[in-house]
This record gives structure tokens, C-alpha cells and sequence, in this order.
């Protein structure tokens, strides 16, 4: 009894942390596709899809209805002909409430009409075996400041944003 008693303790304390590890697992979809999906909900303007992919932190400090409210005013109106992963790289990032976490960078290059074309990086973090979006430091701000990143008075977007 002696010996069953520890073992079946270190046996729940295993299994528990365990558990919690599920948070952070690494997603079976790939990163690739995440992000190439999040951006076409975003380019088609599809805020409620893309806010669902959205990782919690920043869902905290921009619920639903006022991202999809805010984001709806300056809708995107120049859709990419043609998207392309060109990188995937482990970075940290920081989340916009100042923890940094690593994170799954994704570049994509978007080709529009008239030659044009940029390269926009997705940063992507594994959050309950999805992999979830995080918003752009400057935007976070604007939100948890409850302005919207649009508005005057908001944070302007740096110039490799």
C-alpha cells in the first residue's frame, strides 16, 4: 500500500500535465494552408471566419462584434490574383499583451493587377491543436485601447507592416 499510493499519484500528476500540454500541441493541418486560409478570409472580408481563427489573447481584447464592426469599415477592396508561400520559419513574436511565444512565420506573396506585388508574413501560434492567427502589435493597441486601427488617433502601421 505503501508504494501503491505514491505511484498512483506520480501516475495523475503525469497524466495532468499531460492534459495541458494539449494547449500548445502542434496542429495536424499544416501551417501553409492556415495561413494562406486566414488571408483569404481576410482579403475577401470575411471577419467573422478570420476572427474565429483568431488566437484568444487577441479575441480578448477585440471581441467579435467589434472586429468585425471595425475591420468592415475599411474593407479590403484590392484582392491578390495570385497568392504564394515563399517562406515557413520558427520566430518569436510578441503577442500584443507583451508575452512573446514562438511562433510559425508564414510569408506570402501576394501578385495584384498591375504588376504589383508584397510579400505579407502570418504569424501563426499553435493554441488547442489549431493553429491561430495573431494580430499585428499596432492593431492589438488600437483595440485594447477600444479604438479601432482605422480611426483617427490610431496607432499608424509601421512602414514594413
Amino acid at each position: 500500500m505503501r508504494i501503491v499510493v505514491p505511484v498512483l499519484v506520480l501516475v495523475v500528476a503525469l497524466l495532468t500535465a499531460g492534459c495541458g500540454s494539449k494547449r500548445s500541441a502542434r496542429p495536424a493541418e499544416s501551417p501553409r494552408a492556415a495561413a494562406v486560409r486566414v488571408l483569404d478570409q481576410i482579403v475577401h472580408n470575411h471577419y467573422t471566419q478570420a476572427w474565429g481563427d483568431l488566437h484568444s489573447v487577441d479575441q480578448g481584447v477585440a471581441p467579435l462584434a467589434e472586429y468585425v464592426a471595425c475591420e468592415t469599415r475599411s474593407p479590403v477592396i484590392a484582392r491578390p490574383l495570385h497568392v504564394k508561400v515563399v517562406a515557413v520559419n520558427g520566430e518569436s513574436v510578441g503577442l500584443g499583451d507583451g508575452k512573446f511565444v514562438e511562433s510559425t512565420a508564414v510569408d506570402i506573396r501576394m501578385a495584384f493587377a498591375g504588376s504589383f506585388s508584397l510579400v505579407h508574413t502570418v504569424h501563426l501560434v499553435a493554441e488547442d491543436g489549431k493553429w491561430k492567427w495573431i494580430l499585428p502589435s499596432w492593431r492589438f493597441r488600437d483595440y485594447k485601447a477600444d479604438r479601432c486601427p482605422t480611426d483617427s488617433g490610431s496607432s499608424p502601421p509601421p512602414s514594413n507592416a
